[in-house]
């Protein structure tokens, strides 16, 4: 069957990286890497932009503000994942670009207002967005990396 692929937190009965709250999606950040030396391998090092990878945890109503801003999970996620990726740039893989899944927390198809894979989390009842530990951790990762552009002289 062509375009069709199954998902699977496990091998052989054996999960697949760390299990989440969250059925089949399990952390892996070596599965990016994997993927991405594959696609390289594969397609002759085409560029790649990596358009939704992120930390899903579950809505929990009754949870403290501190608790629903403090995601030190998501901060280790996006540091094993970005990590991992980084590797394989080293070697040679054209990335491109990589965003982030997802800015805010929001209504997912498949899963409504249970989940939440926002760098700032957004109230439903009053719609007020507040940055979480993972925003202050992605901003200050972005200020270290930015690639500066050579300085070209023109004549």
């Amino acid at each position: 069957m062509e375009g069709y692929c199954a998902q699977s937190s496990q091998k052989n009965g054996t999960p697949i990286g760390e299990p989440t709250e969250l059925a089949r999606k399990n952390v892996y950040p070596e599965g990016i890497e994997k993927i991405v030396t594959y696609l390289k391998n594969r397609y002759h090092n085409i560029p790649i932009i990596i358009t939704e990878n992120g930390y899903g945890d579950m809505n929990k109503p009754n949870s403290t503000t501190e608790a629903r801003l403090h995601d030190e999970k998501r901060v280790e996620y996006f540091a094993r994942y970005l990590d991992a990726l980084s590797t394989v740039i080293r070697k040679g893989a054209d990335v491109r670009g990589y965003f982030i899944w997802s800015l805010l927390d929001n209504f997912e198809w498949n899963n409504g207002y249970t989940v939440r894979y926002g760098l700032h989390h957004v109230d439903y009842e009053t719609l007020k967005r507040t940055p979480k530990s993972s925003a202050t951790w992605y901003k200050n990762f972005i200020s270290q990396h930015i690639v500066k552009e050579p300085k070209v002289e023109h004549s």
